[in-house]
Parts: C-alpha cells; structure tokens; sequence
C-alpha cells in the first residue's frame, strides 16, 4: 500500500477523501502528498513513484453545465474551472509534473466532451478523468501519468509545496563531506519515512477526539542517526505554524541538545515561534513546580548536601553496605517511581537496577531515606528528582501550565515521575509524540511505555535507516552491543545498513597517559582543521570521567580561540554559545550529556571507565554484567555521535572484542593490524 504524507488528512472534501481511498491501491513505492500549506493554491495530492517520477492530481466539483461551451455569459464556475487549469499548468514552471484533473461532478462522457473541444492535454498536457474512470482504472492512470524529474527538480518542487521538509544544512551533518566543487548549493529534505513521521495525526479523526482517553499517543522508534530530533523538531514547527494559538512543547533530555537545537533555529529562522517551548525535562519541571507552590525553590544542585547527609546517617544503619552515590541513585529511584509508602518500596521491582537488595537492607534504606529527606527539609532543600514527584502529588493541579502538544525526544530516558508529570500538563484531548532509541537504553529502570500509562500498541513506528552515519561506524556499535545487552532481543532495533555509505572502520590511537591523550587529540584536531580543510562546527569532543575537563578545555581555547570552543557543560555556556549563535564552533561535551548531538568528526577521550570495573564494587556476576551493560550502552551512543569518522583515544589497553572494531594506531600513528571484525557491510552478529 502507498506511504501517505500526512498519514490521516483531515482537512480534504468528500471526493478528495473517496480519492484517497482509491490512492490505497498503489504498492508502497509509491508516496502520496497531500501539502499541508494551503494558503495558496495547491494540488489535493502529489503522487511520487521512487524510480517514475511526480503526478500531481486537483479535484474539480464544477458540474459539466457550468462549463458547457453553449453557455451565453462566462459563469463564476467557469472562470474558477479556467484559474485550476491556469493553476496545474504552472507546475511545469518548477518541475516536469504530471498532471491529472479529477471532475467529480461530471460523466465520463462530460469529460471526453470538455477534454476534446478545450483540447486541454494537447494544450497544457493535462489528463481529464471522471470519478468512475478513476475509481475503475486508478492505478494505471497514475502510472501513465507520472514524469520523471531530475535531483533538482524534485528539490525545487519539495521547497516550493513542501518547505516543512526542508532541512536546513546547518541542522544535519547530511552537509559535511559534499565533495560537489560546484557552485550550485545543496539542498536537503526529510526521507519521507521521516516526513511521514513528523506530519502523523496533524489533524485527529473525529473518532479519535472521542475516544474516553484525554489524549492520543504517538511513538517513533528509531535506531541512531535516523533522524527522531529532526522529526521532533520539524513536527513542532510545522505544529506552530498550523496552530499558531496552541502550546506546544518539545522535551529535550539534555542541556547541550536544547542549546545546540536553539543555536541552529535562532541562526536558521531567526527566532523559535512564539507558541514553541523547549528545554529539559527539569528544566520545565522546576518551572512547573512553580506555578504549583512558591516562586523559590532551592535545589540540592551537585548533591553535595545529600552525599553529606547520607554519610552522616547511615552509620544507624549498618547492615547497607552499598555506597553513597548507590543510595543517592536509590533515593532518586524511590522518588522517580512515585513510592511514597515503605509497603510499596518493598514490594516494588527493580528490574533494571545496578546493584540488588534483600528486604532487610531495603527497610533501613527507606528509614535512611526517610531521614535523609528530612535532613533536606529543614535545609530548606530538595533533590532534583523530588521535583516531579511533588508535582505529581500536589492536592491540585489547576495552575499548572496546560498545552495541547507535547513531544519529547529521547524518551527511553524518562522516568515514571516525568511521563506523569506531563500527562498532568496536557489540555483534554491533547497529543503526546514520543521519540525513542531502545538500543540506548530501553525505558528507564527497564520500564515498558503501558506500566508508564501509555497505550502505544498499534501506534509505534519503527525507523531502521540511519542517515548520520556510515555503515563501518553503526556496525561497529551495534556489534559492540550485541556483545553484552541482555534485553530482550524484539526491543533491539536492527538497523538497515542497505544504501548506506561503507566508510571506515572506527580508529583507536593509545597513548601512555591521559595527559598524553589531551595533547594527541589537540594535534589531531589541528591536522583536521588545517590540513583537511574541516571546518570547527565539523568536530565535536566526546570526553568522560578520566579527563581533566578544564585542562582540556583551557589547551583547546589556547589553540582555536576562547570564542571558537563551545563547551556544552560550562556553566556560561550551557544555554547559548560564547560568542553567538552565527558562529563555527568546535563543541565539547561531557559523555553523559551527549545524546542526541551529532558531527561529522567525532573525539571520545577519557572514557576507560566504560571498559573497566575493578574500582566498582558489586555484589555478583548479574551485578557486574548490568554495569557492564549500562556502560556499553553509553559507548554505543557516544559512537553514533559521528558522521563520518570516529576517534576513540586511550591510555589504556581496552578488552580485545571492543578493540576488535577499530583500526588501531601505535603511538607514532603506524596502522597495527586488529583481529579479524565483521566487514561493514555483513549483517550485524
């Protein structure tokens, strides 16, 4: 069956609706269009066949008297039936498109009469048929009918009828490497499985406002680099626009993404539309928190507070033996679950947990917890993830803020608290659009979206193409992940590597201390910069824990210039670049804080943690494998980070099976052969 942009439509006449249906006949290589922009004349539909070009089809209601040659005054009708024709033939003025002009009011007799004596094909190449032609011979009309087009005329008809798919270079990394030395510039658009997932449900069925549910959910599932921010964001602008009365707001998991996604609106359109919020979960939470209490609020904001009272309580207690980060993550997750009784804390699951827990040790946890809280109260504080849950607890909820569309990116990462939080923020009959990577960590603490309250059976959309990366790169990370995930396998997305660019394997450079590390990655950024000719918006610095950030911080601004390094996680600069949102900026970011960015040339430095565990104490062989595997998830992120090319830099020697990915480079930059890997384009293992 044929892809239909936008997915229901309901905006169309009866007859354009019964035109639809006959639409459904076409295999899906064909994709069907209807423009969402009609504050000037459009066709009803455009019909694109992958290999045989564009149709664009008009529906007439002018009955065949009004346009009768006999008549003796020109009637309203006729000069409207005359401006449809003016219409469709300018068409040939963008591009080569068929053209075909469905007369509903009329009999096939009608129509061979009005085609023959205005000679309308012969004239302006124009197919006339009657809705029982149509509904009988749809498929093979559209096929005759359609013409094919060059790349640029398709990229000109796309911006002229549908501008909303356009994707402006400086939000893909679909820009970087062009090796096109004209001077013609290239243009870029949503695949139009992304465009079918931006436009779904833009106008709600009737049937469908009046179901007993307040609100229709939507989730896209989509493996890295197959565009879920883009759709996201393409789908709120496109929203604002249509709606320009009604709130909307786009969730972001991180800061980086907020300031890296507002960077590029405010460079490419000038400004967000008004009735468009977006930020952080938290960073809307406390907003909403607000509205709810009391102006003020102060939070507990590196946990310092809370780590302090934890070790100076615990000790009543000393049948825990996990540490204070443990208990910190198991007062978060207390909080982020909506556990308010002990009962319920120690019947709750805790699928998904790092480190497990005998009901011994989880009573004293929650008299710790308990204490600990109390502890905050009387400092006039709070945890960040209390935020949420306080929310979700409070006696009313008639002052929060209420919008009519809500969507969130990276939603895998969100927490019971949040998606309730939310849902307490939507108007009656609002809509919820879910963007979601599984392979990065499906549902926090292991959660399914129905033990969240979220009906999304039926609604799901899976996005296997990646448009990021290249094929050596995604391999490379999903085998990587395959290594060691122990989901369940329906809940990894494979990806679909067919058509994807080969590329090269990923590199590993060693280096003889983390310090050593720095200074290779500032050479190697400098040999990209100067001797490739690669922009500074082309890189992007992945580092974790074993890095000296502000070291490496202060070499990059010696090099590049203070106002040309953007670093995402300063706290000057965690909301907007240093100096404006014109700028080419090398960006540095913090592992943990790095999804949902994206470059052609990526750095990861500092991140052995993720191979090694001897400093973490676990309790057993479960334990250890689900830190293993929480951290191979964030290495698999942190890879698709890149386009093109990935660079892992090390100071240590890192396990043979996730080195056995890369090309690896001896300190003097000598290739050393690794142990043989799946070639790119074999199926992942």
């Amino acid at each position: 069956m044929a892809i239909f942009i936008p997915d229901r439509i309901g905006a169309l006449s009866a007859p354009g609706i019964r035109i639809k249906r006959q639409l459904n006949v076409l295999d899906d290589a064909h994709v069907v269009r209807t423009p969402v922009r009609r504050s000037v004349w459009t066709p009803d539909f455009f019909v694109q066949h992958r290999e045989k070009g564009w149709l664009a089809i008009a529906v007439s209601d002018i009955p065949f008297a009004a346009l009768a040659p006999n008549q003796l005054f020109d009637s309203d009708s006729y000069a409207a039936f005359d401006q449809l024709l003016t219409n469709l033939s300018s068409l040939t003025d963008i591009a080569p498109c068929g053209k075909l002009i469905v007369m509903w009011a009329c009999s096939t007799d009608d129509v061979m009469t009005i085609a023959r004596q205005r000679q309308i094909f012969d004239r302006l190449g124009i197919y006339l048929f009657s809705q029982d032609q149509f509904r009988k011979l749809a498929a093979v009309h559209i096929r005759r009918s359609l013409i094919p087009m060059t790349g640029e005329q398709e990229d000109s008809l796309m911006g002229a009828y549908f501008p909303e798919a356009e994707i402006n270079p400086v939000s893909t990394t679909r820009r970087h490497f062009h090796r096109d030395n004209s001077a013609r510039l290239q243009r870029f658009f949503l695949d139009y499985q992304q465009e079918w997932a931006t436009r779904l449900d833009l106008e709600p069925p009737q049937e469908q406002v009046e179901i007993t549910k307040d609100f229709s959910t939507r989730l896209i599932n989509g493996v890295a680099g197959s565009g879920k921010t883009l759709i996201a964001v393409s789908r709120a602008l496109l929203l604002a626009e249509i709606y320009p009365e009604q709130k909307i707001l786009l969730l972001i998991h991180n800061t980086p993404v907020v300031a890296d996604i507002t960077a590029k609106l405010e460079h490419t359109r000038g400004a967000i539309p008004r009735n468009i919020e977006i930020s952080t979960f938290y960073s809307w939470a406390v907003r909403q928190w607000k509205n709810i209490y009391r102006p003020v609020l102060k939070l507990d904001e590196n946990n310092e507070s809370t780590l302090g009272k934890i070790q100076h309580s615990r000790s009543r207690w000393p049948e825990i033996n996990i540490s204070e980060n443990q208990l910190l993550e198991e007062f978060n997750f207390i909080n982020e679950s909506l556990i308010t009784k002990e009962d319920d804390y120690l019947n709750a699951s805790r699928a998904g947990r790092i480190f497990a827990l005998r009901s011994k040790e989880r009573a004293s946890i929650w008299a710790l917890y308990q204490t600990v809280i109390l502890a905050l109260r009387q400092d006039d504080l709070k945890l960040w993830s209390a935020v949420p849950l306080e929310i979700c607890n409070a006696g009313s909820h008639q002052s929060l803020k209420k919008y009519d569309y809500i969507l969130i990116d990276e939603a895998q990462f969100f927490a019971p608290s949040w998606f309730q939080s939310v849902k307490l923020a939507m108007n009656k009959s609002a809509n919820l659009f879910l963007c979601a990577d599984p392979n990065q960590g499906f549902m926090k603490s292991r959660l399914s979206w129905k033990s969240v309250g979220i009906e999304v059976s039926g609604r799901t959309k899976k996005l296997h193409r990646s448009y990021r990366t290249t094929q050596a790169i995604l391999s490379s990370a999903g085998y990587i992940l395959t290594q060691y995930a122990q989901s369940d396998p329906e809940d990894f997305l494979v990806p679909d590597l067919n058509e994807m660019e080969a590329g090269v394997k990923p590199i590993l450079i060693y280096t003889e201390s983390p310090q050593d590390s720095i200074e290779r990655l500032i050479n190697e950024l400098a040999a990209n910069v100067n001797a490739y000719a690669i922009t500074r918006g082309d890189l992007l610095v992945i580092y974790g824990e074993k890095t000296n950030k502000s070291f490496l911080y202060n070499r990059l601004c010696k090099i590049f210039a203070a106002d040309n390094v953007w670093w995402l996680n300063k706290k000057e600069q965690k909301k907007k670049p240093p100096n404006g949102c014109h700028h080419d900026y090398l960006r540095l970011a913090y592992l943990d804080t790095a999804t949902g960015l994206e470059a052609g040339v990526v750095f990861l430095l500092g991140i052995e943690n993720l191979f090694f565990h001897a400093n973490t104490p676990v309790k057993n062989n479960d334990e250890q494998a689900a830190r293993q595997e929480e951290n191979i998830r964030k290495l698999y992120m942190a890879m698709t980070r890149a386009a093109r090319q990935l660079i892992l830099i090390s100071s240590e020697k890192i396990p043979a099976n996730i080195e056995a990915v890369f090309h690896i480079h001896d300190e003097k930059g000598k290739i050393v052969p690794s142990i043989q890997y799946p070639h790119p384009e074999s199926p992942l293992p």
